[in-house]
């Protein structure tokens, strides 16, 4: 069962480097280079419209889905700690080791 919880916090990890990476290249135009991975897109892209579609996230030329969804990630992180306090120290000797 350790498993799952310990897959389930990487899982949003990963999501929150994948959503941090996404931002970092949307700033990319700004420089004449549109660079977005098609991998990228298809993992990130459905989050953002199910947000879109709960919240409008747009304000002038600004978009705050990414800010939510990070947010998101992290109030289930802590919520995951806070309901399972052992999965804390899990995760500690996994980072630890390295």
């Amino acid at each position: 069962m350790i498993t799952i919880w310990l897959a389930i916090y990487i899982f949003l990890n990963a999501l929150f480097y994948l959503i941090m990476f996404d931002v970092i290249l949307s700033w990319l135009p700004l420089l004449g280079i549109n660079f977005r991975p098609a991998f990228l897109a298809q993992i990130i892209d459905p989050i953002y419209e199910k947000i879109n579609k709960i919240i409008p996230t747009s304000f002038w030329i600004f978009r705050f889905d990414a800010l939510i969804v990070i947010l998101l990630i992290y109030f289930l992180q802590g919520l995951l700690l806070m309901i399972i306090p052992w999965l804390q120290a899990q995760i500690i000797s996994l980072t630890s080791s390295y």
